[in-house]
């Protein structure tokens, strides 16, 4: 059967207002994800009410949501007659990698992510505009890594400090003596010197205030520094590690000290870690798992140099001493591998006895949209992490084949290139000879054909399909692929393409 050519989508869509609008720039609109029947509250403000801008998706019934159906819809509010957008709600998205609706055009970089109370909140930047980041900061949540919130911005640097509306880089969030705290500092300046600032909040997921420099003890001086993280221990001592400003990227380095207070550190404490490892770029983050602290941090590939400066691995260390000796123990996970990646940054953090490795990657080769993905990571005897690869599916066996998969999660790829011009929420350019491929999908054994949505599909000659190395299928970019030979269970999907033009491939499914 002839395929449409054009972008086709099995879900049903709402043109969001953007998440920067000239009437309302997304500082306190709510994001939902749900699986169909699931409820969810909506704050009971005296003369609000709620109404879904799609019934047959999300019902809202007093200050309830019910989810309906799969799809993406928006949730009104409406006040003394005005109406404006105070939630978007995506039913049924599947769990992946990027792990946020596409729909919600939501870029978060640079997680830094705990567990407070039994639940998980990330802490990160927010790419938007032609910039790394944005003067904004966002925190999301959740309870089982499947379904995340959002509640708009936890941070705007228009809103308070002493920079107006300048760039945010790296923030972490911390709980401490009944308040939740961030950690921030404004885009790095070569050169000049970055100070680090400190934010409180009675609320995990912000808006945090207070805004003041963090501060040494014995001098008094504001400390220089980038990318603080901050780390309590089974005794309560709280430390900061940051990386004091440097004058050329090539001398980047972490350091550890104690905090006093909130935004006071002891200086005489001030430890420099960069011996133990190798490579330092930027953000580090610790952790620790029984008696052992683990120092995670984001490597350069290869000595730094003015010339080569691209940190896209996350590696560790460990120690049995908060400050040392560490021992270099290797990459957790690399994107040097994925085209159109900028870099990587991210933490690791554990959720009902399972331990999660949260990075960003840029799926459409765009260096300014940077995604939350996240990955399941085990430890071996000695309590050693084991290395995982970027994965499709996250934290899912596999992607859903009942689902449409969408290319920009794919992580195998060659000859391909990937942008954000790819029907609506982006995808893969291919000429001449390409292989895209998924890190994984759960195929059922029963699944019959595969159909391409995309533009330019007439260009392709020759699509060969093959799961786990086995080929289960072949056809031309214009029409269905029939399956043959399918086992059930976990594989490694990838599509080896040629064409004699450019094609455009934005979703697959599966039939």
């Amino acid at each position: 059967m002839k395929r449409i050519t054009t972008m086709a989508l099995f879900i049903a869509i709402v043109n969001f207002p953007p998440l920067f609008s000239e009437t309302q720039d997304g500082r306190d609109i709510h994001y939902y994800m749900m699986d169909k029947k699931d409820k969810h509250p909506l704050p009971a403000v005296p003369g609000r009410t709620y109404i879904s801008s799609d019934e047959k998706i999300a019902l809202v019934t007093g200050n309830s949501i019910k989810a309906v159906a799969d799809g993406d819809c928006a949730i009104y509010a409406l006040v003394d007659g005005g109406q404006s957008v105070f939630a978007r709600v995506t039913v049924g998205w599947q769990v992946q990698n990027p792990v946020l609706p596409y729909s919600w055009d939501m870029y978060i970089p640079d997680s830094e992510v705990h567990n407070f109370g039994g639940q998980l909140y990330v802490y990160g930047s927010l790419d938007a505009g032609n910039a790394f980041c944005s003067p904004h900061y966002m925190s999301l949540t959740t309870k089982d890594v499947r379904r995340w919130e959002s509640r708009g911005y936890s941070f705007s640097s228009a809103d308070e400090g002493e920079d107006k509306g300048r760039i945010l880089w790296d923030s972490d969030g911390h709980y401490y003596n009944g308040k939740y705290l961030l950690y921030g500092f404004y885009e790095w300046n070569a050169g000049t010197e970055n100070y680090t600032f400190v934010l409180e909040s009675d609320d995990p997921m912000g808006k945090f205030h207070n805004f003041r420099w963090m501060t040494g003890k014995q001098s008094g001086k504001k400390i220089d520094g980038i990318s603080a993280e901050v780390f309590i221990d089974d005794d309560n001592q709280r430390y900061v590690l940051y990386a004091p400003t440097a004058q050329q990227v090539h001398e980047n380095y972490p350091v550890i000290a104690k905090l006093v207070d909130d935004a006071v550190i002891d200086e005489t404490t001030v430890t420099n870690l960069s011996p133990y490892i190798k490579d330092f770029y930027e953000a580090p983050s610790l952790r620790k798992r029984g008696d052992t602290y683990y120092f995670v941090y984001g490597e350069n590939c290869g000595t730094i140099t003015d010339s080569n400066h691209t940190p896209k691995r996350l590696s560790y260390a460990t120690s049995k001493s908060v400050f040392g000796p560490y021992t270099y123990r290797g990459v957790i996970i690399t994107v040097e591998h994925l085209e159109g990646n900028s870099n990587i940054q991210g933490s690791i953090e554990p959720l009902n006895g399972q331990w999660y490795v949260f990075y960003h990657r840029a799926p459409n080769a765009q260096w300014n949209r940077r995604a939350l993905c996240v990955e399941k990571i085990s430890f071996d005897k000695d309590g050693l992490i084991i290395p995982v690869e970027p994965s499709s599916s996250g934290i899912a066996e596999g992607l859903n084949t009942s689902k449409p998969i969408y290319f920009n999660t794919s992580v195998i790829r060659k000859n391909g290139s990937f942008s954000g011009d790819v029907g609506q929420y982006g995808g893969a350019t291919v000429r001449n000879n390409a292989e895209i491929g998924f890190r994984y999908v759960s195929l059922t054994g029963k699944e019959k054909k595969i159909s391409l949505q995309g533009e330019g599909l007439e260009n392709i000659t020759g699509v060969t399909v093959t799961a786990n190395g086995q080929v289960i299928g072949q056809g031309a970019g214009g029409e269905d692929i029939q399956l043959e030979n399918l086992k059930k269970g976990k594989a490694e999907l990838v599509f080896t393409i040629t064409s004699n033009g450019e094609a455009k491939l934005e979703t697959l499914r599966f039939f």
